[in-house]
């Protein structure tokens, strides 16, 4: 496969959920300096913003994160609404990012936003399939595999922002650079509810 057949089949949209589909998941965040294991029952109250990346990304996941950061800025003037939403930022590099780094990096943006890091891929497929995303990994113009990634390789994926209910189903997805303000009048929409 080439780069660009990569690249144009990790751009297109399946969305193929329906309501039964809740999604579930076992991944891992930084909380007190300690590393804790947490699932969807862990934000049950909650509608969840989620974006896929990795924190060396040169372009996406910056522009996506500051998407988020001025989405939650402009949900603040509500915050009764802004207090059911919790934005995660789950990486699909776990290789690369440790769980301080990704913890980081979506702090950086805004402290509201949970870093998760799978630890193992099994997992982070399992989480990433459950999100119609897509990731994966290429060096010198050809797809290579994990956990054996040669030095040097490049991580390609979705950009996509998935928003889901607090029941675990999927009420929408958001392009990639959507404006933070477009972003949170169309969450806003769900929140009022």
């Amino acid at each position: 496969m080439t780069k660009f057949a990569l690249i144009a089949l990790l751009s297109l949209p399946m969305f193929f959920a329906t309501a039964a589909e809740r999604l579930t998941f076992s991944l891992n965040r930084l909380q007190n300096g300690d590393a804790v294991t947490v699932s969807e029952a862990d934000f049950a109250d909650k509608f969840l913003l989620i974006a896929v990346g990795f924190t060396g990304c040169p372009d996406i996941c910056p522009t996506t994160m500051l998407d988020y950061k001025n989405a939650l800025k402009a949900l603040d003037k509500h915050p009764q609404q802004a207090k059911k939403l919790q934005p995660l930022f789950i990486t699909i590099d776990p290789l690369s990012d440790s769980l301080q780094d990704i913890n980081d990096y979506a702090a950086f943006f805004d402290p509201r936003i949970v870093g998760l890091r799978a630890e193992n891929f099994e997992k982070l497929d399992d989480v990433v399939s459950q999100l119609h995303a897509s990731y994966g990994y290429i060096y010198k113009g050809k797809p290579v595999f994990p956990p054996d990634l040669p030095k040097g390789y490049t991580v390609m994926h979705s950009a996509y922002i998935y928003l889901y209910s607090p029941g675990g189903e999927l009420l929408d997805v958001f392009p990639y650079n959507m404006d933070g303000d477009t972003l949170a009048s169309n969450i806003l929409s769900y929140l009022s509810k």
